[in-house]
């Protein structure tokens, strides 16, 4: 302990009071700074979520209107195809009642 008789020394220890504080606060300030940038990634991981799920209730919609679509057009084509089967059927009897034949 030959430095207590030092100036340096006593006023390095005079000051180390307030050194530890400055040294607290930036330990403070980074400790928040780190937390705000958490924030700020939580926030933008929030969005981008929002964002997937707006898109995927758009997709759906537009899913849910190409297969009501598609359930009207094959309503309609079976209608077709019921017609066809049907004078398919009246010209075989026609042709088998002209060949002769019966069933």
């Amino acid at each position: 302990m030959a430095a207590s008789g030092n100036p340096a020394y006593s006023a390095a220890m005079g000051n180390f009071a307030g050194m530890a504080l400055i040294a607290g606060g930036t330990m403070a300030l980074a400790d928040g700074l780190l937390a705000g940038l958490d924030a700020i990634a939580e926030n933008r991981r929030r969005h981008a979520y929002v964002d997937a799920l707006d898109a995927a209730a758009a997709h759906s919609e537009e899913m849910e209107q190409v297969a009501r679509a598609a359930v009207t057009l094959i309503a309609e084509l079976e209608g077709e195809v019921a017609q066809l089967r049907a004078a398919c059927l009246q010209r075989q009897e026609l042709i088998d009642t002209l060949v002769g034949n019966t069933r």
